[in-house]
């Protein structure tokens, strides 16, 4: 059965977009040539994207939490109930076990974002499906459509698809659970409609509770470790199976290629608990645990409440590193199936408990084609791309003229022939090159030409067509992206300062703040923050950066009064050592050796050791 409705949910965020294009990678870390080493060399993968444009950012979400009614599709059978949220990337929230009367997920206290993904909002709990680059995905916090399916034997199955546009590929799930399964199916479609391969990364992120004496399972004995410093290629030992017993953040990683039904699972001190598998072409397998020291134990909290959670991955990747080509005209497919587990015992190379997803992969894969009623629309991105011929037109997923919109109207200007004039969001790939290098010049088509210059790396081109936009009308926006991409720490706050002069965008002033401090320049940053916004989502931000400032300028009364403060901090970046460089720096002013109190411990390594 196969139902849409709401459900209320206790939610923090993810607020409006700020409007500003993400000039680089999104927090993601290039690769080394260590890494590659441990890796087993580049052969087979190829590069990511160097930007997450044309996405800008989802910073503007708070702490303040309130009860909202949320859009979601139910599957359920008479074993199992899977409730998935439309409105937050289609993610499986909860997937509950009907006859043992457990939830299988891990769910949040509340729904709470934090700065975790390539847009920054992101939220913990259930499973996440992740198409783009390293990182948490860009829609993770965003709608997308969701429609009914006639499935096998008459079965309803949930259709969830949307457009991402930094790949320009179309993310689909078919998910299926028909009467009497005990796993929930979720069936994944990657067609590639270009003459030129697209660089693929897809990891399905499973929160599970974190419990004591529980333990996960892989059918391995190798797997290549990250402690978020650096890799290495490891024997598995027992306890590193054991959530509860790393002290400190860290990833795990199994490829299992050449597995007939790869899989994972993680259960209780009983052997209770959740098994996924997969069909072949999901080869890879991971374990996440924050740690159980101060800064693993905040983020924890800081996401989530009381409760406690680690992750089991599954991706197409032998790491979260590599990215696969997805050649021209091709397509991938694969199935997942989600149920229940009660183990004891040792396991091999299959699954602890038999599932049929060769079964429903070829059951879904019978009606791939198949129309579906839609029953929830997202954005217009991608009906603009089939409007321009980029993406191929559908009734398996629909992108209806009808979603078109403000966003996309400039655009649509551009495709009639017009000039590209006033302010819209980046679009992305070759084919908008072509149409905006036909179209009438204009300040704007520079600046969107910069964009698409950086989308491929070439920086210096980017800043000729900024420069290009600015000799024809000033713009914050082509002030902003000359800063940004500048390496030299005056000019890129120079340029920043000239972009701030014609915007107030709160986010761009903390961008400007923060290049401003990098080059020394702590007075201004105190003069233009001092006062500002400071009951906003961004006031623990501005609060952080004034501290910084005032450290700087040996004003440290003023720099105590904040950082003595309780300060929250909303939008603080996983991985950041902010909090961690003012509090030293804020200790040696003063000549004292106080420890980082615990409240701003977001640590995730050993290295980083407290101060005294």
């Amino acid at each position: 059965m196969l139902t849409f409705t709401t459900l209320s949910t206790p939610i923090a965020g993810p607020g409006p977009a700020n409007g500003l294009p993400i000039l680089d990678a999104g927090g993601a870390k290039p690769v080394s040539d260590a890494d590659w080493a441990v890796l087993g060399g580049r052969a087979g993968y190829v590069d990511r994207y160097p930007t997450v444009l044309p996405y800008d950012a989802q910073d503007s979400f708070d702490r303040h939490v309130e009860l909202r009614e949320l859009r979601v599709a139910v599957l359920e059978n008479d074993r199992l109930k899977a409730t998935f949220l439309l409105d937050l990337g289609g993610r499986l929230w909860t997937l509950y076990d009907k006859v043992a009367g457990r939830e299988l997920l891990y769910q949040p206290d509340a729904l709470m974002h934090g700065n975790l993904a390539l847009r920054q909002a992101w939220f913990s709990g259930g499973v996440e499906w992740n198409l783009g680059f390293t990182g948490h995905w860009p829609l993770s916090s965003s709608p997308v459509s969701a429609g009914r399916v006639v499935g096998p034997e008459g079965t309803d199955v949930l259709r969830l698809w949307a457009y991402e546009r930094m790949l320009g590929l179309v993310w689909r799930i078919d998910a299926w659970l028909p009467d009497g399964a005990e796993d929930l199916y979720v069936r994944m479609v990657l067609d590639n409609p270009y003459d030129r391969a697209v660089p693929v990364y897809w990891w399905s992120t499973i929160a599970v509770p974190q419990v004591a004496g529980g333990r996960v399972l892989l059918p391995t004995k190798r797997a290549v470790s990250s402690s978020y410093k650096e890799l290495s290629a490891i024997d598995i030992p027992a306890e590193r199976l054991e959530p509860t017993s790393q002290l400190y953040a860290s990833d795990l990683f199994a490829d299992l290629a050449g597995f007939d039904e790869p899989w994972v699972a993680a259960v209780d001190a009983e052997g209770i608990g959740l098994q996924q598998t997969s069909t072949p072409r999901l080869r890879g397998r991971k374990l996440f645990v924050w740690g159980t020291a101060t800064g693993g134990e905040t983020w924890q909290s800081w996401l989530g409440g009381t409760g406690r959670y680690c992750e089991i991955q599954a991706g197409l990747g032998p790491t979260q590193l590599h990215h696969l080509p997805l050649a021209p005209g091709e397509s991938w497919t694969w199935t997942e199936a989600y149920g229940p587990l009660t183990f004891s015992g040792t396991y091999g190379e299959h699954p602890p408990r038999p599932t049929k997803v060769a079964e429903a992969d070829k059951a879904l894969s019978r009606m791939q084609e198949a129309p579906v009623t839609i029953e929830v629309t997202a954005d217009g991105w991608g009906a603009l791309a089939v409007a321009a011929g980029d993406l191929p037109a559908g009734p398996a997923t629909p992108f209806p003229a009808e979603t078109l919109g403000a966003a996309q109207r400039p655009w649509l200007a551009v495709l009639g022939g017009q000039a590209l004039a006033g302010p819209a969001a980046p679009v992305a790939g070759p084919g908008w090159r072509a149409r905006l290098d036909e179209a009438p010049s204009s300040p704007e088509r520079d600046l969107h030409l910069g964009y698409l210059a950086l989308e491929r790396g070439k920086v210096r081109k980017a800043r000729k067509y900024w420069r290009s936009s600015i000799a024809g009308t000033p713009s914050a926006e082509a002030y902003r992206a000359l800063g940004l991409t500048s390496t030299e720490p005056d000019e890129r706050a120079d340029y920043l300062a000239q972009a701030i002069e014609l915007d107030a965008n709160p986010s761009l002033l903390i961008e400007y703040a923060t290049a401003a401090l990098a080059a020394g320049r702590a007075a201004d940053v105190v003069a233009r923050l001092h006062g500002h916004d400071q009951e906003g989502p961004r006031a623990g931000r501005f609060g952080l950066l004034l501290a910084e400032a005032y450290v700087a300028l040996g004003r440290l009364d003023e720099a105590g009064a904040i950082l003595e403060s309780h300060l929250v901090v909303p939008d603080f970046r996983e991985g950041a050592a902010t909090f961690t460089e003012v509090w030293r720096a804020y200790e040696a002013a003063r000549g004292t050796n106080r420890p980082l109190p615990a409240e701003y411990d977001f640590r995730m390594r050993p290295d980083e050791e407290p101060v005294g």
